[in-house]
């Protein structure tokens, strides 16, 4: 339950780029227009949005198939955080605003593939509990989206705009490791509680 935790704190402190410096940091250091932000700043939100219909439809297919839960979560939830971390590098370091946007949008529709699974994880582990596991994880998602604006700006005040993105990797390779070797939805809470009992 808390490995699921902290992963959605690193889902969430990625996430929270888009929601919050994505418009300044396309107008200040990418250099765009008002009106062409108007058009394309939509962009990785509406990627995001084919990702999280991905990842939850992949994951349940996944599961059907082959009756492995853990596999089914791990597989989607994993890879997809690693893409993500690995295309905001290209992003940060292209002179391209084009590309950045691109592989940006790449980027969000990525993270977004974890929604699924994670949400998904909350019922497994949580049985009649689901709603105070998930409660647990979409607070601690929450702490990782209020840390995310600061330190992208911490950075953006020293004119310093890659190196936030450096950090996003960072922390996005932290939750898919979490992913990888910590979360295991078939360890319910339930028992666990029972068993202290």
């Amino acid at each position: 339950m808390w490995s699921l935790a902290l992963a959605y704190g690193c889902f969430f402190y990625g996430s929270y780029f888009f929601l919050t410096w994505y418009p300044t940091y396309m107008l200040e250091y990418r250099h765009l227009t008002l009106k062409s932000l108007g058009i394309v700043g939509s962009l990785p939100l509406f990627t995001a949005m084919f990702g999280e219909i991905t990842g939850g439809a992949l994951a349940d297919f996944i599961y059907r198939k082959t009756g492995k839960l853990r596999f089914s979560r791990r597989v989607i939830a994993a890879p997809a955080m690693l893409l993500s971390g690995i295309f905001v590098i290209p992003a940060a370091m292209t002179d391209s605003v084009w590309i950045a946007i691109l592989f940006l949008s790449i980027s969000s529709f990525f993270l977004d593939m974890v929604v699924g699974p994670s949400w998904a994880v909350t019922m497994d582990v949580g049985g009649q509990f689901s709603g105070t596991v998930a409660a647990l994880m979409n607070m601690t998602g929450a702490l990782g989206a209020s840390i995310s604006p600061v330190v992208f700006g911490f950075f953006a005040a020293q004119s310093s705009w890659v190196a936030p993105f450096f950090v996003n990797a960072a922390i996005l390779l932290t939750g898919t490791l979490i992913w990888t070797f910590l979360i295991d939805p078939e360890k319910s809470v339930i028992g666990t509680a029972g068993a202290a009992d």
